[in-house]
This record gives C-alpha cells, structure tokens and sequence, in this order.
C-alpha cells in the first residue's frame, strides 16, 4: 500500500472515530420523552385548605422538680450533707403517702466553688440533688411543696401540669377528627363558590400542638393553693383535595 494511501485510511478512521463520539454524546443528552396513557390528568385541578380544632381538657398528672443545694469545704461533706437532707425529704413525702414509685432522680451534680478574687481561690464544693415527683392526686401537690420546703428542700423548679400518654393520644385523636370536618366543610363550600366537584382528597398534612401548664411556688404559711386549670390540644390539618 502507498503512503499516500496509508494516510488516507488513517484520516477515514480519525474521521469515523469522531462521528461515534459525537452520536454518543448526542443521545446522552437528548431529552427523554414520558409517555402519557390517554385520558390521564398528569396536573390534576387541587384546592389546600387547613383545618383547625381545638380541645380542652382538664390535666390528669402534675410533676413538681424539687432539689436539693449544700455546700461545704470538701466534697465527701457536701454530699453527706446533701444526702443527709435529702433523705428528710424523702421521709416527709413518704408520710403524705406519695408512693416511692412516683419519685425519681431528675439530677445530680457536684462541682468546685471559687471565690470572686483574682486569681480564684477553690472555697468548698456544692452538692445538687434533684428529683422530680409524679402525682395524679392534685390535692397532695401543695401539701408535698410545703412538706418538702420543711424538711430542705431550697429549690423549687415549679410545677408542671400536664396529660399523661393515654390522655394525650385520645384528645389528638379527637381533635384530628374535628380538624378533618372543619377541613372537609371548607372545601366543599369553596368548591360549591367555584361550580366544580370535590373528587377526593390527595394528601393530609396533620400538625399538633400540645403546651402544658406551668406554675411557680411560693413558700407560705398557710398550705399552698393550686389550681391547676385546663390544658388546650390543638390539631391543624393541610389538606389537598382534587375536583373536577
């Protein structure tokens, strides 16, 4: 084969090889094309509206967090004198007949305490005990408070009033079903406004809200009072309704 030849069946390769990269590139970026089924609505006519209820119940559990501060020049006698108080504690709800069960641990911390010179000196240590109780029989909640004040306590964290599990879950449940309606009820008058058909709703976008009662404590010398109220459950639904 002569060169000149040679050289142009080498140039008719380049050229193929080209091409073949070119198609390639072509078909990677040509747009694909969705088939649609005849009759079928790929962008369906919707209308969203939001539900809203509320219910109101009265709360069935208060937690109070009552703590426990000493402080002493060692650790080993801030704790002893922490624990020492805290058991007195523990005796005097013990006697309002508040079950061990419905006392816990909510915290306990021992730290260094500096005075406020430059450089800081290490003056002692300081001992916190807290423990949060449970009660479901209202009328024990200022008698625990003043009980607990009596025998040490020094820090109240206030009272909490609030649902229990089961209590919670029945009132969303039936407050969902009042914001379904009331979703439901403005839909169908805003499609009866507009002269078309509710088809059915498409999507449902629940939303709860739930914020318990809190209270603070005053130390008196009569037993303390305590209302505890009512507690709101409110359930806003987003709901996307397809008509015709």
């Amino acid at each position: 084969m002569s060169e000149i030849a040679s050289r142009r069946l080498f140039y008719l390769a380049a050229i193929a090889m080209v091409a073949i990269v070119l198609i390639s590139a072509i078909a990677l970026i040509k747009p694909t094309t969705t088939l649609q089924t005849p009759g079928q609505n790929a962008n369906p006519k919707t209308i969203q509206v939001t539900g809203t209820a509320i219910v109101n119940a009265a709360p069935d559990k208060a937690i109070l967090v009552l703590a426990v501060q000493t402080q002493a020049a060692s650790a080993t006698q801030a704790a002893a004198d922490n624990a020492a108080t805290m058991t007195n504690v523990l005796a005097a709800l013990s006697n309002l007949g508040i079950d061990k069960s419905s006392i816990e641990t909510a915290f306990y911390t021992l730290s260094p305490v500096y005075d406020q010179t430059t450089p800081s000196k290490l003056i002692g240590y300081s001992v916190r005990n807290a423990i949060q109780v449970t009660l479901k029989d209202f009328s024990l909640v200022g008698k625990a408070l003043d009980a607990a004040v009596t025998a040490g306590v020094n820090e109240v964290q206030g009272i909490t009033f609030t649902l229990s599990d089961t209590a919670l879950a029945t009132l969303q449940k039936q407050a969902l079903g009042q914001a379904l309606q009331d979703a439901n009820a403005q839909a169908r008058a805003a499609a009866s406004n507009l002269g078309v058909s509710i088809v059915g709703p498409i999507s449902v976008s629940p939303g709860y809200v739930f914020q318990p009662t809190y209270r603070t404590y005053s130390a008196a010398a009569e037993p303390t009072p305590i209302q505890p109220g009512t507690l709101q459950v409110t359930v806003t639904v987003q709901v996307t309704y397809q008509f015709a």
